[in-house]
């Protein structure tokens, strides 16, 4: 059994490393549960084996956030029944402030970098995350985000870019190197035509303007290299030979099947690009007033000016889009519980990405009662996924990338709306929560990197041999 980086005390950049009892006790710890893990794996195959990791992040959830919420519910939240909590420092190489991008690197590849930068290290080095290694190892993978897929956080798992804010480009390395399932918004993004050539599929130098795709990824089949106005393809057209596409949010939600499926047929590998862009928040009254910069490419309106000839799906899709959903109510919960039911029935090692985009922005709207619905939501997601595992080898970790706000509750009684207040309209660098429960929990106590996460989660994976075909 490899346990590559399991130690959770990762000295920071230029601290000697000083060995000492202190140092060892994590290294203990983990070793023991290794240990402990590996005798409950040798039991019977179908109860024992670990199903899978489902790795939830509340974008901008901090403590007080999670305690405002906790004061105003009836119950308990789900977050209060997980057996093991610890504390993770969020900080980047560009100062003690992250952003989403730096922090989501951090977590799935172990190494820190600078804000708006995905996938790549402090020097601009891409750095292998674990979704590619879980696909490397043939484990299903999924993405789920009430944001567009484009956004930083559900990028940081197969993307590589020093801009999180080209979406057309995630876009393209997202099609190139799509997971199992992939479910958000950003739909107009994948209206960019297909690449006519090899050469064209994106380059290794974070400098260029392709950002680097996923290691070993092979790009497209060759096609002519010469624009022709006839029989374009987007990535959407491209995605679809793979996967099972639903474009629609209402006719996703509407769908009476427990697992992923349309019109009755399951989906084993499944797109659902359910928004234009962001989707609603959970409560309409919350207006998505989320900026966007002007410069950034639309492919599909730039797809509509183009002199070329379309599929008929595609022309369809231009002529009479899907309507824009009005709220979110039970979509993060729906998506994940029919996700985790079509992973486990793949009968492999799978590795899921929930984010609860929102929270985020309405800590940087001081709109305390958008943030508050938004962290319900997710928490409400947690408890569905909290009893679909029950009884099986599933380690789910819930954490953030970072608080945003500084949020603090200043008066309230148990039971009732808190008053809260704010102090920025930014992030900060205060220290966010981790939960953890399921194979290879007990590892996430204490206060560590959010580098360590990486550490943590690949020691279980670890401990899980690969699937063969």
């Amino acid at each position: 059994m490899e346990l590559n980086g399991a130690l959770s005390g990762h000295p920071s950049p230029g601290r000697a490393r000083i060995p000492s009892r202190r140092r060892l006790l994590p290294l203990v710890a983990i070793g023991i549960l290794a240990l402990g893990f590996a005798l409950h794996c040798g039991g019977e195959k179908q109860s024992t084996e670990l199903d899978g990791i489902i790795f939830i992040v509340g974008d901008g959830m901090g403590l007080s956030m999670i305690s405002q919420a906790s004061l105003e519910s009836a119950e308990p939240l789900a977050l209060e029944s997980m057996p093991i909590v610890g504390l993770q420092k969020t900080y980047s190489t560009s100062g003690s402030i992250t952003d989403s991008a730096a922090a989501i690197t951090a977590m799935l590849t172990g190494h820190k970098t600078r804000n708006k930068w995905i996938g790549v290290d402090e020097s601009g080095q891409r750095r292998k995350t674990l979704f590619e290694i879980a696909q490397e190892r043939n484990w299903s993978t999924a993405i789920i985000s009430t944001s567009s897929v484009t956004h930083a956080t559900p990028a940081g798992a197969l993307v590589h870019s020093k801009d999180r804010h080209n979406d057309a480009d995630i876009a393209r390395q997202l099609s190139l190197n799509p997971p199992d399932i992939l479910i958000g918004g950003g739909r107009d993004y994948f209206f960019q035509v297909r690449p006519l050539s090899a050469d064209q599929t994106g380059t290794n130098n974070p400098d260029s303007d392709e950002s680097p795709g996923p290691e070993g990824s092979e790009g497209y089949d060759a096609t002519p290299s010469e624009t022709r106005k006839t029989d374009v393809s987007t990535f959407l057209d491209f995605l679809s030979g793979s996967h099972t596409v639903q474009l629609s949010y209402q006719d996703f939600m509407s769908q009476d099947c427990d697992d992923l499926c349309v019109d009755g047929k399951p989906a084993d590998r499944f797109i659902g690009l359910l928004a234009q862009d962001h989707l609603p928040p959970v409560d309409p009254n919350h207006k998505l007033n989320y900026k966007k910069d002007d410069a950034n490419p639309n492919p599909r309106r730039e797809l509509e000016t183009l002199d070329a000839s379309l599929s008929d799906w595609m022309r369809g899709l231009l002529d009479n889009p899907p309507p824009e959903p009005g709220n979110r109510k039970n979509y993060l919960k729906t998506a994940s519980l029919r996700s985790l039911r079509t992973l486990l029935a793949r009968q492999r090692p799978f590795l899921m990405l929930i984010e609860g985009s929102q929270i985020d922005w309405g800590g940087h709207a001081n709109r305390a009662d958008y943030a508050i619905r938004e962290l319900v939501d997710l928490d409400e997601t947690l408890e569905a996924l909290l009893r679909e595992t029950e009884g099986r080898n599933v380690l789910i970790v819930v954490t953030a990338d970072h608080e945003t706000g500084g949020h603090a509750i200043v008066d309230g009684r148990p039971g009732s709306l808190q008053k809260s207040e704010f102090i920025t309209h930014k992030h900060t660098a205060e220290m966010v929560p981790v939960f953890a429960r399921g194979p290879g929990a007990e590892s996430f106590t204490g206060v560590y990197e959010n580098t360590d996460i990486f550490h943590k989660l690949l020691a279980v994976m670890n401990a899980t041999p690969a699937f063969s075909h």
